[in-house]
């Protein structure tokens, strides 16, 4: 086994590209091997580049035996809107691919793998169950978020079983620059830059209360949990805290300059399943490896704002 080889899954996503980023600065001694179902300028980050889609059972198993990774970070995954079989193909079978894949190697025991999960798999969040922690009980409320949460407990088997070391990262809301234009915040920035004064802005629910996490944070996470994590532990990554939708909306006009702006809901934004207030407890993540979200809000929707903004696609299998 090669010392000191990463392999990234997923690198073309908005995650994927900033976990390059992170290391060829922080980590430019370790060979980063990098695969997407898409093309990318970002592949020359990387020490060998593939495309391929991890439900490819075959094509998984010839990039992990040459690879022969000792650390691996699983981003890869469906996150636009589809069936659930769908979400299943991609987020189930193709980690199942990956997952066994690995497992068939000499020495599999002594890899330590991060697997990106979500927040979304606790679903339905009552008030008096936050701050979130691991413990809380999955209540999924999409075909996504269901999708994850087997593959959580796909991790959890196969440490288990197969004494793979996967250490499960159940990360809340992710935002900074580079953002899917279709999520918010980014999805206002989209629209403030493209308005005039007295145009309409159109919303869902300002009310609704979420946890934001910067990607460079993420990021920083996912390199301590590869150090210092638990194999076969979960860790909430979040900033511990909720904001108004509205506030952070208040917070872009008035980056804006724009005096003049009517802002109108509109009913195919509004989730009726919508969960009122979600934040998480991050002790376990402090107490294991001593992480603590570094950027601030703020500083997350300056950098949103100054950034040449495109879209950017939800979609990456590989």
């Amino acid at each position: 086994m090669t010392e000191n080889r990463l392999l990234v899954t997923g690198a073309t996503g908005f995650v994927g590209s900033w976990t390059l980023r992170h290391w060829r600065t922080v980590h430019p001694e370790v060979e980063v091997w990098a695969t997407s179902n898409q093309s990318a300028s970002i592949a020359e980050l990387s020490y060998k580049f593939s495309v391929f889609d991890l439900r490819d059972g075959n094509a998984v198993r010839e990039f992990v035996r040459a690879c022969n990774p000792t650390q691996v970070i699983h981003l890869a995954g469906l996150v636009a809107d589809a069936s659930l079989a769908e979400h299943l193909a991609v987020n189930v079978i193709g980690t199942e691919n990956l997952y066994h894949a690995l497992a068939d190697m000499d020495d599999s025991q002594e890899i330590r793998i991060v697997q990106a999960g979500t927040a979304a798999i606790y679903g339905q969040v009552w008030p008096g169950e936050l701050p979130i922690s691991e413990k809380n009980p999955f209540r999924p409320l999409t075909a996504y978020a269901m999708s994850k949460m087997a593959q959580d407990y796909l991790a959890d088997m196969l440490w288990r079983t197969r004494g793979l070391g996967i250490i499960r990262a159940r990360i809340f809301n992710l935002f900074g620059p580079g953002q899917p234009g279709h999520i918010v915040p980014a999805t206002f920035i989209r629209q403030l830059k493209a308005i005039n004064e007295g145009d309409l802005l159109k919303v869902g629910n300002l009310a609704t209360r979420r946890d934001f996490v910067d990607v460079r944070d993420v990021v920083l996470a996912f390199d301590r949990l590869l150090t210092d994590g638990r194999p076969g532990e979960a860790y909430n990554i979040a900033s511990g805290k909720s904001i108004a939708i509205r506030d952070i909306l208040n917070d872009l006009i008035s980056m804006s300059r724009l005096n003049d702006i009517s802002i109108k809901p509109e009913y195919e934004r509004i989730r009726k399943n919508d969960v009122p207030d979600v934040f998480g407890d991050i002790t376990a993540i402090a107490e294991t490896v001593g992480w603590q979200p570094q950027i601030s809000l703020k500083e997350s929707l300056d950098a949103m704002w100054k950034e040449d903004f495109s879209d950017h696609t939800s979609v990456n299998l590989g």
